[in-house]
Order: structure tokens, then C-alpha cells, then sequence
């Protein structure tokens, strides 16, 4: 069943909100349970299995919402894609797991440590991972239902099981887990579509997979590489300083670009049909309502960024403090990078200028964490300084050739994005008001925050925002309607 780009939005809000509870609930619990070393060494290590999972499984990943998207009509069609990407993605994850394997046994400075053991069972769950087919069919509400249900038990096993440093039993948790949300997926959708072993032609995706591949992956010559950098080269205490505030911005991205991701099907799928102009007005319209939510948000956990970590981290990382701020600026560059390259240049097939930008800014990011290693002033904040430079300029290129080649009628900003930020400044003023108070910081934070939302949605009423008015009135109707509903359903018994 399709539903409309605002319902799948919702779903994936939900679902994004519910793979926040992990950074806003546990991770400051499992940070007061270890100690820092143990929670250093679980960070190094999780960065190391991420880094690995995500060359097993980004390719397919891709590939595979933007190739079914095309064809989610075509039942037989569907399954012997299914069949075959599941096939390559098999492959994928064989290979790295093995290439995993050689690197903690050989290369990484932990070698022999049982946490990396541990957490090499999340390649049975990446090997079932086949969620790529479950967002083409737009699947969201078994997506959202399936992942807070496992997310739940996650919650519920961590607070029960994890009472003290028990690095082992915390790092199997986190590995089942996978492997469940994973199986279940599988299941659901091998039931659903079937799969198909006759007339298979896997070297038909060899170009694509290997361009998707290398278009998903020079990512990693960003973040992923400034953490595997300060691990191997500095400390795992470097690596954990970078990595909570990038787990923090990254988390709220993520809840808040699902305004965007659900869309990409439909995106995809109006392209596909040549329905250009109705492209283009979608496009604009997601992109500007994304910004609307993320650029108020973005401009608090800035200014509140020293409260934030402080409960967070319950004072074991103040020295990511700064890396937040800085954190705040990169991921919204990082967000125009992805909107441009997902949402226009990949859609429309031109991968090569895709490859070309992000292998510039992912090599200058990857020369710079380089060159300040050598002059010895390689630290998360200055790892995070090159970040931002990296993604602004990747950004700029981006556009620069969506506007030469593609469309200029494809905005990235305009006078009412702008109008965002000037919205959200009302912020410093009341941090300042209520810092004159002696608050707890939970109290002071939610009244920052509430008094701030208050402010900005007042102004955008006042200077009459039409994506916001839209979509405000559309849900209120939409709800007007569900409670007819209920009443006519009611008086007929």
C-alpha cells in the first residue's frame, strides 16, 4: 500500500525519533556505567565495525532504492532484482568481513581485544540487511513499527543487564540487536516478494554497483576518516571527544532529513516518467521545509551546546563542547551535499560529477587531517575545522554544476531560507534571559527550548511561511477528518 509523501514522512519521523532514544536515553547511561576507558575503547572499536559495515552495505543500498523505485510495479521484475542484489550484497559482506578480520588481527593498535570479535557478528545482520527494498516500496509503517518494537527490548535489555563496567555484555547487546532488526526485515520481505534463482544476471549491475560504490564510500573520506585517524594516530580519547558530538547532530539530521529521504521514491519515480516541472516544485518544496525545521534546530544545540554535553557525558567530556558547536556547522553543510546528490544529481543518473566532487573535498579533508598530524596539532576540533571547509567546498561544486547542467530552477537557498536564520537568532537573546536565573539544567534547557520554538513558529505565522501554512493546514484538516470519522463510526453503533 502507497501512502502520501506526508504520511511516509511521519512513519520515518517516528522511526528516526525512535533511533534517537539510543544517544538521548542510553548513551548517557551506558557513559555513566563504564568507565572512560572502556567507553573510549568501545567507541574506537565501533567506529572501526561502522566503517567496514558501511563498505559491505552502502552500494546496495543505493542502487537498490533508486533501481526498484523505478520498477515497484513489476512484481516478477522486483523479485529477480531482489534476488540479485541480495546475491552482490552477499558478496560485499563476505569480502569485508574478511578484510574486518585482517585489520584487528594485523593493523589495529588493539589487536586481539575480544570487543572487535564481539561486534564482527553485525555482519550476519548486514549480510540479511535488505531495508533498501523495504524504503522502495515505501514500506514505512512496517519499517517504523518493526524498529520501535526492537529498539524497545534494545532499552529494556541494556537497563536490566548493563549495571556496571561490562564493556563484553554491552557490545553483545549492541550485536544482536543488529542482527535481529535486520532478520526480521528479511523475513518479512522474502514472504512478501518471494525471490527467484533462475534466469538471474548479476554482471548487468557490475557498472552501477561499482559506480554506487565508489560514490557512497569516498564519503567516508570524512568523518569516518578524521575517527579512524585520531584512533590510530592520537588516542581513543580523541576519538570519543569527536565522536559524541557527531553522534548527537547526526542523530537529530537524521530525524529530520526523513522529511527528504521518503520523498526520494517519488522523486525517482517523476523523473523516471519525464515529469519534469512537477519534479522541480517537489524538489524546492521538501528541501525548503527540511531547512525550515533544521536550521532552528541547529542554531539551539549551538548555543546550548556546553549544557547539552554536560548532561550528556555527566561531565566526562567537556572537551566536546566545542566539537559540538563546530559539529553544528558541518552537518549542515553535509545536509546540502546529500540534498543535491541524492535528491537531483544521482536521480538523474550522473554519477560522475558526483564521484568527482565528493573524491575533491574527501581528498583535501583526508591532506589536511595529514598535514596536522605533521605539524602535531591534530586534535577533534581541528579534525572538524577541515570537516566544514571539506563539505562547503563539495557544496559549492555541487551547485555550481547543478546550475551549469542540470537546472537552475533547483534552489539550494532563497529569501525564505534565509529568512530561517535570522527566525532562529532569538535564541541568544533567551540564553541570556534565562542564564540570570540559577536553573537546573534539564529545567533550563527545556525552557530555552519551548520558549524558542514558540518564537519561531510565531514568526513564521507572522511573515506568512507557505510551506509551513500548507502543511500546518493540511494536518489540521487531515486530523478534522479522522475525528469525523470517528464520530460517524461511533453514532452508527
Amino acid at each position: 500500500m502507497k501512502f502520501s509523501i506526508r504520511l511516509n514522512a511521519v512513519f520515518k519521523i517516528i522511526l528516526s525519533m525512535c533511533n534517537i532514544l539510543i544517544p538521548l536515553f542510553v548513551g548517557p547511561y551506558i557513559i555513566r556505567m563504564l568507565s572512560r576507558t572502556s567507553y573510549d575503547t568501545y567507541t574506537k572499536a565501533s567506529v572501526e565495525i561502522q566503517l567496514f559495515l558501511a563498505l559491505a552495505t552502502s552500494a546496495v543500498y543505493t542502487y537498490g532504492i533508486r533501481s526498484i523505485s523505478k520498477i515497484r510495479e513489476n512484481k516478477k521484475e522486483v523479485q529477480k532484482l531482489f534476488s540479485e542484489l541480495f546475491l552482490i550484497g552477499l558478496f560485499f559482506n563476505f569480502f569485508f568481513a574478511g578484510f574486518y578480520l585482517f585489520y584487528i588481527r594485523f593493523i589495529n593498535n588493539h589487536q586481539g581485544e575480544l570487543i572487535y570479535y564481539i561486534l564482527m557478528i553485525q555482519f550476519l545482520g548486514s549480510t540479511l540487511s535488505v531495508e533498501w527494498l523495504n524504503e522502495a516500496q515505501e514500506n514505512y509503517r512496517f519499517i517504523t513499527f518493526k524498529s520501535v518494537i526492537v529498539k524497545g527490548l534494545y532499552i529494556a535489555t541494556v537497563f536490566l543487564l548493563i549495571k556496571g563496567d561490562n564493556l563484553i555484555r554491552y557490545g553483545l547487546i549492541i550485536s544482536i540487536t543488529f542482527v535481529l532488526e535486520s532478520l526480521i526485515s528479511f523475513i518479512f520481505l522474502y514472504r512478501k516478494n518471494r525471490m527467484k534463482w533462475r534466469d538471474l544476471n548479476l554482471k548487468r549491475h557490475f557498472k552501477s554497483i561499482l559506480l554506487a560504490f565508489l560514490i557512497t564510500n569516498i564519503s567516508l573520506l570524512y568523518v569516518q576518516t578524521d575517527k579512524i585517524m585520531l584512533g590510530l594516530l592520537i588516542s581513543d580519547a580523541a576519538v570519543a571527544a569527536y565522536t559524541i558530538p557527531n553522534y548527537i547532530v547526526t542523530s537529530i539530521y537524521n530525524v529530520v532529513i526523513s522529511i527528504f529521504v521518503v520523498a526520494i521514491p517519488r522523486l525517482t519515480n517523476l523523473l523516471h516518467e519525464k515529469k519534469g516541472e512537477e519534479y522541480r516544485k517537489l524538489y524546492n518544496e521538501l528541501l525548503q521545509a527540511f531547512l525550515m525545521i533544521f536550521i532552528p534546530i541547529l542554531f539551539y544545540i549551538f548555543i546550548s551546546s556546553e549544557k547539552l554535553i554536560v548532561l550528556y557525558a555527566a561531565g566526562k567530556y567537556n572537551d566536546s563542547i566545542l566539537p559540538l558547536k563546530l559539529s553544528t556547522i558541518y552537518i549542515f553543510f553535509n545536509a546540502l551535499v546529500y540534498t543535491q546528490r541524492e535528491g537531483v544529481l544521482y536521480l538523474s543518473e550522473k554519477e560522475r560529477p558526483i564521484l568527482f566532487c565528493n573524491l575533491i573535498g574527501g581528498l583535501f579533508n583526508l591532506m589536511s587531517n595529514l598535514i596536522l598530524y605533521f605539524l602535531k596539532i591534530l586534535t577533534p576540533v581541528n579534525a572538524i575545522i577541515t570537516l566544514v571547509v571539506s563539505y562547503l567546498l563539495v557544496t559549492c561544486l555541487l551547485r555550481f554544476y547543478i546550475r551549469r547542467k542540470v537546472s537552475s530552477k533547483l534552489k539550494i537557498l532563497n529569501r525564505r531560507i534565509l529568512s530561517y536564520f535570522l527566525f532562529s537568532l532569538p535564541i541568544i537573546l533567551i540564553d541570556k534571559l534565562l542564564s540570570l536565573f540559577k536553573l537546573n539544567s534539564i529545567i533550563f534547557l527545556i525552557l530555552s527550548l519551548s520558549s524558542f520554538l514558540f518564537i519561531y513558529f510565531l514568526l513564521l505565522i507572522i511573515f506568512k511561511d507557505r510551506i509551513f501554512l500548507n502543511n500546518f493546514k493540511t494536518s489540521l484538516n487531515k486530523v478534522k477528518d479522522y475525528l469525523a470519522r470517528k464520530r460517524r463510526i461511533s453514532s452508527k453503533k
